[in-house]
């Protein structure tokens, strides 16, 4: 044997040591395996909500501008000569003048029909442009604008 490779002390070959890794051989408890996995089911899961949400209202809103399109649903506003008049269309209901009544509507290409539910009378409302309409009543034209 070579002199450099024996113990001097004891005659016996020196072995290379090497350096292990530790590793932690311990088992994970099944708390601690569980709540590795919560995050992500969670996180899945809230995703998933999301997505439903968005799709949810994509179809309402596709549904409402192709079948249940109505140009006068929302707040208009005209300058006559008695002041500022302010009306206000909802799916099922007209607000004018502090009152609010339900009304149900005939739409067609240039003009809409609000009929009073309460009193069964209509008023046509011609549509101008997406931003302008206009009514006729006693021989008055009204215009009115939409509020932003």
């Amino acid at each position: 044997m070579r002199p450099n490779a024996l113990n001097p002390k004891k005659d016996k070959p020196i072995k290379p040591k090497t350096v292990a890794k530790k590793r932690n051989l311990k088992p994970q408890s099944k708390a601690a395996k569980k709540s590795s996995k919560r995050p992500s089911l969670l996180l899945n899961l809230l995703a998933s909500c999301v997505v439903i949400f968005f799709v949810g209202f994509g179809i309402k809103y596709a549904i409402d501008h192709t079948i249940n399109y109505n140009p006068l649903l929302g707040k208009w506003r005209a300058q006559t000569v008695l002041g500022i008049m302010e009306i206000e269309f909802d799916r099922t209901s007209m607000s004018s003048f502090g009152t609010k009544n339900p009304v149900t509507y005939d739409v067609s290409e240039n003009k809409v029909i609000v009929i009073d539910d309460t009193i069964k009378v209509g008023n046509t409302y011609k549509i101008i442009d997406e931003n302008t309409i206009s009514s006729e009543a006693g021989g008055f034209k009204t215009v009115y604008k939409r509020v932003k």
